[in-house]
C-alpha cells in the first residue's frame, strides 16, 4: 500500500490499486489523473453484476444523487489504475 500522511489524508503512488482508493469511497477528494488532469469530487464502487465498478462525481451532483437516485447527474466511471494521486479534503 502507497504511504499515507494522516495530517491530510494523501495517498501517493505513481498510480492506485482499488484496496488504496477504498478508504476514499463517498468522501470529498482531489483527484491526480495519469493525464495531469486534477479533479474534485466523489467516487464509490457499485456491484453490478458481480463485477465491482468505480464511479466518480462532482461533490454536487454525487450529493443530488444520494438523495433522490432518479434524477440525472453526471457519472463517470473510473479506472482505479488511471488515478495517481489522491487527497481528502473534508472529514
Amino acid at each position: 500500500m502507497a504511504p499515507a500522511d494522516p495530517a491530510t489524508f494523501r495517498v501517493l503512488s505513481d498510480r492506485m490499486e482499488r484496496p488504496d482508493i477504498r478508504s476514499l469511497y463517498h468522501k470529498h477528494c482531489r483527484f491526480k489523473l495519469r493525464s495531469g488532469k486534477e479533479v474534485f469530487g466523489v467516487v464509490w464502487e457499485v456491484d453490478s453484476g458481480g463485477a465491482q465498478r468505480i464511479f466518480f462525481a462532482s461533490v454536487r451532483d454525487y450529493e443530488r444523487f444520494q438523495r433522490d437516485p432518479q434524477q440525472p447527474v453526471s457519472v463517470i466511471p473510473m479506472v482505479p489504475e488511471e488515478i495517481v494521486h489522491a487527497e481528502r479534503i473534508a472529514i
